[in-house]
């Protein structure tokens, strides 16, 4: 005994089997990603007095940085491109905005880019150099900062 399928229904076969193994991962993705979202909110909003003192450290060293205005003769890394980009936003900074330059890797970002990311995480963005460790760099930072006009 021998089965024959016609060719439009071996497609309409096809059809069906990936349409169901697609649904099929669609399904398991969106409750992957409720598990996740929930777990995230499941936390208690105030955290701990742990997660607390720690979000006040990273907002007082993203504080203590001295701000400028940029211009072309600051020195910093990623010199030697035409622009400069903030690793943050992914937007260019131009010439007379105001940026904090980290003092650890020199790395350059407009002020409220750095310091939202600095509320939430004790390193660069871009190379993951630890910025909260005091003293470190900061006097250099300082300098560079009075070298170009505020």
């Amino acid at each position: 005994m021998r089965l024959e399928m016609s060719p439009d229904n071996l497609l309409f076969f096809c059809s069906v089997a990936a349409s169901a193994a697609a649904g099929f991962c669609l399904f398991s993705l969106y409750r992957r990603l409720a598990r996740r979202c929930h777990h995230h909110h499941a936390a208690p909003a105030g955290g701990s007095e742990e997660e607390e003192e720690e979000r006040r450290r990273l907002t007082a060293v993203a504080s203590g940085l001295p701000a400028f205005m940029y211009d072309r003769l600051v020195r910093h890394s990623g010199k030697g491109a035409s622009w400069t980009e903030c690793a943050v936003c992914l937007g260019v900074i131009h010439v007379g905005a105001m940026v904090k330059l980290l003092p650890a890797c020199a790395h350059i970002y407009h002020v409220d880019c750095i310091d939202l990311w600095l509320s939430s995480h004790p390193t660069c963005p871009l190379c993951r150099c630890r910025v909260d460790h005091p003293g470190q760099g900061q006097e250099t930072a300082r300098q560079l900062a009075q070298l170009s006009p505020a």
